[in-house]
């Protein structure tokens, strides 16, 4: 890249879904994501994310049906994952008890499907509490080495088994800094 003037830089506001402007974008601006806490810069030609800041934050809340990719047997897609990032921690709250008799969920990416949280009774899951290992916690916990601290290239992904869960919600927040220089973490 060749050393570029900046002047007249603009600053510019959306979500991580947003399309970013690239006709009559001067060099130097920059994009601020307002779900996912990251910034890009402009170089004149493309966007790319700021790395001296972080961690990003991803979050996603799931309202499981039982329809597929929505709590039907197999995976759930939670988060795409682009390069290789850093997962700092992942908190998945339950903020409507799950249903779904029989029905088994487990936390992880997608060649590693329990890589953060084995196979739990999705029944057990409820309201108001902190599905961080298989006894999901009212209260407030201490975050499990799998839940934190662990470097990935695939994307994140919920896997229910046995049966369909049915109902229920949970709220999936992501904290992730990028390792390489395309890494990123996105709700699916």
């Amino acid at each position: 890249m060749a050393v570029v003037l900046l002047s007249a830089i603009r600053r510019y506001l959306g979500v991580a879904a947003d399309v970013k402007p690239t006709t009559g974008v001067p060099a130097g601006s920059e994009f601020y994501e307002a779900d996912s806490g990251a910034t890009y810069l402009y170089d004149g030609a493309a966007w790319a994310l700021k790395l001296d800041a972080g961690p990003y934050r991803a979050s996603k809340s799931l309202a499981f049906t039982g329809a597929a990719n929505l709590g039907a047997v197999g995976n759930v897609p939670l988060f795409t994952v682009t390069g290789e990032v850093l997962i700092v921690a992942f908190v998945p709250f339950c903020t409507v008890d799950l249903a779904g008799a029989g029905a088994t969920l487990a936390l992880g990416v997608t060649n590693a499907t329990a890589l953060f949280i084995a196979a739990t009774t999705a029944t057990d899951i409820d309201l108001g509490e902190f599905w961080v290992d298989t006894t999901p916690d009212p209260n407030g916990v201490a975050l499990p080495a799998a839940l934190k601290d662990i470097a990935i290239t695939d994307h994140i992904v919920g896997t229910v088994a046995v049966a369909a869960i049915t109902a229920g919600t949970i709220r999936w927040d992501c904290y992730w800094i990028p390792l390489s220089s395309d890494g990123k973490v996105v709700a699916a």
